[in-house]
């Protein structure tokens, strides 16, 4: 085929994708209003769970497991948010892991609300004002977020998913390598690139700050 023709067969497929996604959007709406009539929760983790294995499974095109993750993630949040006007409250400020994570188990399509510190993202959730909340609460290197788990005993709620999130941390800095004397960062940074720092900046003054962004 010339590249017009295989385009012109792109054309044909997306149409009939848009078709699709809409019969499912249709549906979607339908659940949400059997959910909220007999007052059922509008997020299902293990439905979620259950539903992209199954995807993975039946999958038997180019397209690799995370790829699939990827479309079907941001289908779904945008399943979440014509079910119901979601909002997710996550340690803030934008642009922190915590937020990372957050987009990578809700998608793009709800609605996001960044929290100075832990104890607000449970107090937006406890008070409705965020219908689920977003907080680290282990690291591989660090071991648990005492904080977090603190926050836990004292709260009523409970924890419904997990989101495992690989995380790398770079050094920025506006100066030559040699010039660096002071390093900026979260304490809990600290103490996973604690042996790199000790390793390469043994003398540099470390000033913990609220957030890595």
């Amino acid at each position: 085929m010339s590249l017009d023709d295989i385009r012109k067969q792109i054309d044909l497929i997306d149409q009939d994708l848009l078709n699709l996604l809409s019969q499912r959007a249709d549906l979607v709406h339908e659940v949400g209003v059997i959910k909220k009539r007999d007052g059922l929760q509008i997020y299902a983790p293990e439905r979620e769970q259950a539903l992209l294995d199954r995807l993975i499974s039946l999958n038997q095109g180019r397209l690799p497991e995370k790829s699939i993750r990827a479309i079907y993630r941001e289908i779904m949040s945008a399943a979440l948010a014509l079910e119901d006007d979601l909002k997710i409250a996550y340690l803030g400020p934008e642009g922190t892991w915590t937020h990372q994570a957050s987009i990578k188990k809700f998608g793009h399509s709800v609605n996001y609300s960044p929290q100075p510190n832990f104890s607000d993202v449970f107090d937006q959730v406890e008070r409705r004002q965020a219908d689920y909340g977003v907080v680290p609460i282990e690291n591989s290197t660090e071991g648990a977020v005492s904080h977090t788990l603190d926050l836990f005993v004292d709260s009523t709620l409970h924890i419904c998913a997990q989101i495992l999130l690989r995380i790398e941390n770079c050094l920025m800095a506006s100066i030559p390598r040699d010039q660096i004397k002071t390093l900026y960062s979260h304490p809990q940074v600290f103490g996973q690139c604690r042996n790199w720092i000790l390793k390469n900046f043994p003398n540099a003054d470390l000033v913990e700050v609220s957030s890595t962004t």
